[in-house]
């Protein structure tokens, strides 16, 4: 499994690189897409900062999860040039802008989240013995 490092971004970068950002993004955002690209954290970072994640996708059905982040493009920008009130139009925005916000979103997501698995109910776990409904 990729693993990188939350004080080194080129270290994210090697795992997500640019590129991969752009397609994902340009792919998030068709409307009949149903298939969601983006990247998994895995764990969370150890003493020295490094973390386990991975390039993922998932389906656009399933429950939205903090380890699971999508980069999302916007086409639309507001432009005032000579106008009382901001409007908006259609642009072809540059594929990696963003990235580098994407890439502090994952340092930050990584940072967060708790990821204790010794904390999670096991298989013989007195709640989740007998009949649920």
């Amino acid at each position: 499994m990729p693993t990188a490092n939350i004080q080194h971004r080129d270290t994210i970068e090697r795992v997500y690189p640019p590129d991969a950002f752009a397609s994902d993004a340009a792919q998030n955002g068709q409307v009949t897409n149903q298939i969601v690209r983006g990247v998994r954290i895995r764990s969370a970072p150890n003493a020295t900062g490094d973390f386990d994640f991975e390039r993922a996708s998932q389906q656009v059905g399933e429950p939205a999860s903090p380890t699971f982040l999508a980069p999302h493009r916007r086409e639309e920008r507001s432009i005032t040039a000579g106008r009382d009130g901001p409007a908006t139009e259609s642009t072809w925005p540059d594929p990696r802008e963003g990235y580098a916000d994407f890439l502090a979103d994952i340092v930050s997501a990584a940072s967060q989240f708790g990821f204790e698995p010794e904390k999670t109910p096991g298989r013989d776990e007195p709640g989740l013995q007998g009949l649920r409904q």
